[in-house]
């Protein structure tokens, strides 16, 4: 059997044109140090004076674009939708599902037979839902013969069912699809570079130190027309809702690694009165998340001040809950 190959990020290599004018007072053409930008698929009003090429570096990609779902690539004769089928109409009319798939011409696929994919792993495009498919080769007849006998001695060799007589993926196969994020127009936010020999200017995140030891890289991108200040908040109301959800599944494994925890010191937690149980539940939870702080933001002055608050009441709760709760009765 095959290694499973993991999911991969690609970011193009395409120049995006930003208009400079009246429309875009935010960006001066002048000033290398500025940093939000707007680009639009199609070109601007007549007001727009000069254009400003500009490279998004990959790592400004790293986490995709904000508010753009990913959609399928399927490559299909000179790129135009197939009809929808009997499902597809069905989820249309009566739940408002459409198909969200990126349709691209076949002939895009006629280097496909030459690639190394193909001449190598056995790659071939199946369509189907835009899947590239290599069927799993046995490298040696002495493989498919201790599979035989593998068969024989569990006694599967001869159980045959419908479905074996129907091609169908196998241990082994590999199989992967395209998907890609094409908003007509993007917002980004990050640090632009001095321009190159071609006139193009890099876009970079930009790396901010806060207290001399932590960093933090700050490269947005954005689906739409987003103001600086827009995008800052809509990211940092993104952080924070995964930070609540993290603390919440956090919490909820606090109350059974509690009790197993009292019991390893010989207190039984979940016969403990209702406070006892919430306080080590809720000494395990601070003292994890106090750890979590103190990694994330070390010595830093307001971190390590809420830090320490977060531990010492984690102490105090586990303390509480142990001296009050139920101690173990032993066996027999």
């Amino acid at each position: 059997m095959r290694d499973p190959l993991p999911s991969m990020t690609f970011v193009g290599d395409a120049i995006v044109n930003v208009g400079q004018g009246h429309d875009h007072d935010e960006y001066n053409a002048d000033d290398r140090n500025s940093n939000h930008h707007h680009h639009h698929s199609r070109s601007r009003s007549s007001t727009t004076t000069s254009r400003q090429r500009i490279r998004l570096h990959p790592d400004m990609m790293t986490n995709g674009i904000r508010n753009q779902p990913h959609r399928t690539v399927e490559f299909v004769p000179q790129g135009r939708a197939p009809p929808p089928s009997f499902l597809d109409r069905f989820a249309s009319r009566f739940f408002g599902l459409t198909r969200n798939t990126r349709y691209e011409p076949m002939h895009l696929l006629r280097d496909t037979p030459h690639a190394s994919a193909a001449t190598q792993h056995n790659f071939v495009y199946v369509g189907q839902g835009g899947y590239f498919f290599s069927p799993y080769e046995s490298p040696s007849t002495t493989t498919t013969l201790f599979k035989y006998f593998m068969q024989y001695m569990e006694g599967s060799l001869f159980d045959w069912q419908l479905g074996d007589l129907m091609p169908s993926c196998t241990a082994g196969d590999i199989r992967f699809v395209y998907t890609v994020q094409d908003p007509s127009s993007i917002s980004f936010l990050g640090e632009a570079t001095t321009m190159g020999k071609d006139g193009v200017l890099e876009m970079y995140p930009k790396t901010l130190v806060i207290n001399g030891n932590h960093r933090q890289d700050i490269g947005f991108v954005h689906a739409g027309r987003h103001s600086a200040e827009h995008m800052i908040a809509a990211e940092d109301t993104a952080s924070r809702n995964s930070a609540l959800v993290f603390r919440a599944l956090m919490l909820l494994w606090s109350i059974p690694a509690s009790r197993l925890l009292g019991v390893g010191l010989g207190r039984e937690i979940g016969e403990s009165t209702l406070s006892t149980q919430i306080m080590g539940t809720l000494g395990l939870f601070a003292t994890l998340l106090s750890g979590m702080w103190f990694v994330v933001w070390g010595n830093d002055a307001v971190g390590s001040r809420d830090t320490l608050l977060l531990f010492v009441a984690g102490g105090y709760f586990t303390i509480f809950a142990l001296l009050s709760s139920v101690k173990r009765r032993g066996r027999g």
